[in-house]
């Protein structure tokens, strides 16, 4: 996503459509957290210090006209999708609305086509499509689920296969990431090294361990600095979802429905509201600045040597506040310092 800073009119257009979704065009009454989270939305990620207000009614008439741009489409109905499950019950209603949006505007996400499916509780049989798409995007470095992908999925499930692990490089990868403890302290490849260390999480190449792709999953907690719990995950999500491209809806949706909504969908933990929508939409600008999308080709080792803070220097990364730190300490949201 990108951090925008709208014209009057196009704000206004923005703002009557996420109160649309909140109100199901205007047949309900916007919960007291969607109006907090559509107020967080306006401050984070469209830059506007004093939200806007308007009353709950149905999408805008000129939707298509002021919203023109093709990107700045995208970016509002997957906005949209993600204000439909704040009042933490993923009604058909509210996702109908995102659904009429898309359609409007032209827009057409796998993300968008779970999302409505669930909201009938009818999305289970989505569950292999979403797998395949983060095999090919966040295992794979190259956007294609190769043979060799599902391999490695195959490998984490059964190390002991004869032969597969050297087939697939293990041993040589699991050197190289327990070389990354040698590098100066401070640095982000050793900073990166003791956070699979603290946590007790299998390092690339170990048995049991993930193929490499997801390892920047890792690395995402370590540069945004959010932590591993519930809280930190739904965090990471909303970081994520703002410097991804590909993946966008397929990595915040599943955390939202699964941590706020509190309903089973992919495999990994269930809970309900856990969704605090300022640090959320804080998270998700911290994302958006950042300069380089880490599931678009990149690799660890161009950086690895640098020191940390200037990795997140280097890439755009807005640094937490004190107020920050000071909000989510209950919360243990944040890595140690």
């Amino acid at each position: 996503m990108k951090l925008i800073v709208p014209g009057p009119e196009e704000l206004t257009c923005i703002v009557t459509a996420a109160y649309s979704v909140a109100s199901a065009g205007g047949i309900l009454a916007p919960e007291a957290i969607e109006v907090e989270a559509i107020n967080a939305f306006q401050r984070h990620m469209l830059g506007q210090e004093t939200p806007t207000q308007v009353v709950p009614g149905p999408l805008p008439i000129g939707l298509e006209s002021i919203i023109a741009d093709p990107a700045s489409r995208r970016q509002l109905v997957r906005q949209l999708a993600i204000l439909s499950l704040v009042d933490g019950t993923l009604r058909p209603e509210k996702v109908a609305v995102v659904a009429d949006a898309a359609r409007r505007l032209g827009v057409s996400e796998f993300g968008l086509t779970v999302l409505s499916q669930l909201s009938k509780r009818q999305g289970r049989g989505h569950v292999f499509g979403f797998m395949r798409r983060i095999v090919a995007h966040y295992w794979s470095f190259d956007g294609r689920a190769t043979a060799r992908d599902w391999l490695g999925m195959a490998w984490t499930a059964a190390p002991w296969l004869p032969g597969l692990g050297r087939y697939l490089g293990r041993d040589a990868l699991l050197l190289r990431y327990r070389a990354l403890g040698a590098l100066p302290a401070g640095s982000f490849g050793r900073m990166v090294h003791g956070y699979y260390t603290a946590h007790g999480f299998p390092m690339p190449g170990e048995p049991k361990s993930l193929p490499e792709g997801w390892a920047r999953h890792e690395i995402y907690h370590v540069l945004s600095g959010y932590a591993t719990n519930l809280q930190g995950e739904l965090l990471l999500a909303g970081f994520i979802a703002g410097n991804t491209e590909e993946l966008c809806l397929d990595i915040v949706l599943p955390a939202l429905i699964q941590l706020h909504v509190g309903l089973k969908f992919v495999p990994g933990p269930v809970s309900q509201g856990k969704l605090q929508p300022d640090p959320f939409f804080r998270a998700m600008a911290r994302g958006a600045a950042m300069q380089v999308d880490l599931l678009a080709g990149w690799r660890l080792w161009d950086v690895a040597e640098l020191p940390l803070d200037d990795v997140r220097r280097r890439y755009g990364i807005p640094a937490l506040t004190a107020a920050e730190r000071e909000e989510l300490a209950p919360h243990k949201a944040l890595l140690p310092a």
